[in-house]
């Protein structure tokens, strides 16, 4: 209930700014943007146009986790690997994601753009946090393992992967959510459609600021259901 009350406060406080204003293409009211949602809501378009944004930033997502896994299970195998890895992560990371969404648009069909802009922005955020988990968890396993060497692909599947998956399930999370927000820039920018961008580039297109505002609060609705979504799961495994 404290939750709710503050979350109201928050939409009272919008609305009381934007009868203020008094301009909607300004700043719309709370209760203009919500009528706008629930209309979007029962139409095709908006869920045609999130369920190929999600399925582009989730392939990107599964291929950038799948890559950061196997090369950090590999650094952990091969130790001189590594130090030529470092360099990559390090620049990777510090390039400006909008950089990396007009090169990929300039290399790239649109159709693939926004899949390989966000393996490209998702892998070294997942492979510096599984990087780190495995080297926190790893160093109290290394003497047992002198102790009782086994083949390397059992330790990967019985020992490896199991310690770090609670790292994996967290990184997922934080990794979706700036997946798809990024996802979004890059539809946008690229024009890519059918998407959430592309909608939130006609509605920029025609200075429709409380349906830019509703896309918006869609954007951060698929983000809040997908990040409770993988907390239950979670738990339920736990």
């Amino acid at each position: 209930m404290k939750k709710a009350g503050i979350w109201l406060s928050y939409a009272l406080v919008w609305e009381v700014a934007a009868r203020i204003v008094n301009r909607a293409i300004i700043l719309p009211s709370f209760s203009g943007v919500v009528t706008i949602m629930t209309q979007q809501a029962f139409g095709s378009v908006l869920w045609i146009a999130l369920g190929h944004t999600l399925g582009r930033v989730l392939l990107g997502t599964v291929i950038a986790l799948i890559t950061a896994i196997v090369l950090c299970v590999s650094a952990e195998r091969f130790v001189g690997l590594k130090p030529w890895l470092h360099p990559l992560i390090l620049v990777t990371k510090t390039i400006p994601n909008i950089t990396y969404i007009l090169l990929v648009l300039i290399w790239f069909s649109r159709e693939t753009t926004v899949t390989v802009i966000t393996l490209l922005i998702l892998f070294p955020v997942l492979y510096s946090h599984l990087s780190t988990a495995i080297d926190t968890v790893m160093p109290a396993y290394l003497d047992l393992s002198k102790l009782y060497p086994e083949r390397f692909i059992h330790r990967v599947r019985h020992v490896i992967l199991p310690l770090i998956a609670p790292h994996i399930q967290e990184g997922v999370k934080t990794a979706i959510a700036l997946g798809f927000k990024v996802g979004v820039m890059a539809e946008l920018l690229g024009q890519v459609q059918p998407g959430l961008g592309y909608l939130m580039h006609l509605a920029r297109q025609d200075v429709d600021t409380p349906a830019l505002f509703a896309y918006t609060g869609w954007m951060i609705l698929v983000v809040v259901v997908i990040e409770k979504g993988l907390s239950l799961w979670k738990k339920s495994r736990d």
